[in-house]
């Protein structure tokens, strides 16, 4: 339980105030000019002058604890109301902002608070370990209440839009990084792209994951005259083991949903692209490139699942084709004709 620092005589006003009309919301006492009186009084109270910045992040997170004890009353609205009409002015630590986050997926009106004050509370830094453990927390709780509205397309978008600024977050922050919480993550992304039949759901958080892997940060740790041996890489570093892992669960993930990937377009775009730009922009070789085509299959798999798929690993191939040096002509600076959209050996 958070521990209240002393009650302000204003702080005191405001909530005797709600407290009293909170008591009567079938007789609609709160309306017209009893509402605007709140909102002012609330206003004045977050806008007053503090000592300093944690000074005010204390006061700011203070009042938004203390409103939850009407999150379960009918002055809920009024509540929520108080909040959404001070985002640009709420002043929150990062411990305020994870625990407040982590409060109220574990309640049942998280669903009524709009998306900025979600976005508030993503902006958070993710640093110490007690940060690294609530992030976590906070995120199999999303992914738990996401894989409860599968069945109801239009509360799952709503929900993944609200929660997809503090994934994305998490992601661009997270270290060390496990193939398992890579796993579980690219499968809420699978799903979200799923179900967004009408948006391209944006996998770039799959890739900053797979660039800080606990395998990927332990391959590149310091070894003993390395540096003398070894010509440096300008190419960015990735886990080609978890992409070529992530691959193949989309292969599995795409089989296992035919029916419903076979007219969403976006989800398998959004991937093929992720997949072309890794190949293109990371430390990919011809090798690395057939290796990762592996994952979707061969040509001669059965129905169109499959050569969607296949076709997914020939876009694959031509992108890195187009990118490397193999044909490039030094004096247009272009591929030649002979190299594009050419399969390797491998087909």
């Amino acid at each position: 339980m958070k521990e209240m620092p002393p009650t302000s005589t204003a702080e005191q006003n405001i909530f005797q105030y709600m407290d009293f009309y909170a008591k009567y919301p079938n007789i609609r006492l709160f309306t017209g000019k009893k509402v605007y009186v709140l909102h002012e009084k609330v206003r004045e109270y977050l806008q007053q002058k503090t000592a300093d910045d944690e000074a005010q992040k204390k006061l700011h997170g203070n009042f938004i604890w203390k409103l939850k004890k009407y999150y379960g009353t009918p002055f809920q609205k009024e509540a929520i109301g108080l909040i959404h009409a001070n985002i640009k002015n709420l002043n929150l630590s990062d411990q305020d902002k994870l625990n407040y986050l982590n409060y109220l997926l574990s309640t049942k009106v998280y669903m009524r608070f709009d998306l900025s004050f979600f976005k508030k509370l993503s902006q958070t830094a993710i640093s110490t370990s007690a940060q690294k453990l609530q992030a976590q927390h906070v995120f199999y709780k999303m992914k738990t209440l996401l894989e409860k509205k599968q069945k109801n397309k239009a509360e799952y978008v709503e929900a993944f839009q609200k929660f997809e600024p503090f994934l994305q977050n998490f992601a661009a922050q997270t270290r060390a990084v496990s193939y398992k919480m890579l796993g579980e993550f690219a499968e809420t992304y699978f799903q979200a792209g799923l179900q967004n039949e009408y948006k391209e759901i944006s996998m770039q958080p799959l890739v900053e994951l797979m660039q800080h892997t606990s395998a990927l940060a332990a391959a590149q740790s310091p070894q003993l005259f390395a540096a003398e041996f070894s010509q440096p890489d300008t190419n960015p570093k990735i886990d080609k083991k978890a992409a070529f892992v992530l691959l193949k669960a989309y292969h599995a993930f795409a089989a296992k949903n035919e029916k419903t990937t076979a007219g969403n377009w976006n989800l398998h775009h959004a991937l093929t692209t992720l997949f072309c730009d890794i190949v293109q922009n990371f430390d990919y070789s011809a090798a690395d490139v057939k290796n990762l085509r592996k994952a979707l299959g061969l040509k001669n798999g059965s129905g169109r699942h499959q050569s969607r798929l296949y076709e997914m690993g020939l876009t694959i191939q031509r992108a890195y084709n187009q990118s490397h040096a193999r044909g490039m002509s030094t004096r247009h600076k272009t591929v030649q004709d002979i190299f594009k959209n050419t399969n390797s050996r491998w087909d």
